[in-house]
C-alpha cells in the first residue's frame, strides 16, 4: 500500500495504473482516491481493459502528475490540470452537429 507521502520512496505518485487505482463502491476506476475522476467503469468491462482508460492513458503520459511534489498528493495538487484532462476526453467523445446527424 503506497500513500502520498511516500512518493519520495517510490519515485512519484503511483496512481493512474503506475502501480495502482481506485475502483469506488458504483464501479468507477479512478486514477487514486485523492483524485475521484473516471471515465470507465468495471461493471462495463474488465479490469484490463479499464487500465487503458483513456483518460488513464492520458495521465500517465503526463510526466508533472507522476513527479515527486515535496509531500502530498501529486493528484491533489495538480486536480486542476486532472480536471482538464478529464474535460478534453469528455470533449473528444461528445458527438459534434456533423456526426450527430449521421
Amino acid at each position: 500500500m503506497a500513500v502520498p507521502w511516500d512518493e519520495q520512496d517510490v519515485g512519484g505518485c503511483l496512481a493512474s495504473g503506475r502501480g495502482f487505482v481506485h475502483i469506488n463502491a458504483s464501479g468507477d476506476l479512478e486514477p487514486c482516491p485523492f483524485a475521484p475522476y473516471s471515465d470507465v467503469n468495471v461493471k462495463d468491462m474488465s479490469l484490463r481493459e479499464a487500465l487503458r482508460s483513456p483518460l488513464l492513458e492520458r495521465l500517465r503520459a503526463l510526466p508533472e502528475l507522476s513527479e515527486y511534489t515535496g509531500g502530498g498528493c501529486a493528484l491533489w495538487k495538480n486536480r486542476e490540470r486532472v480536471k482538464q484532462v478529464l474535460m478534453e476526453r469528455e470533449e473528444a467523445a461528445a458527438p459534434t452537429a456533423a456526426s450527430a446527424i449521421r
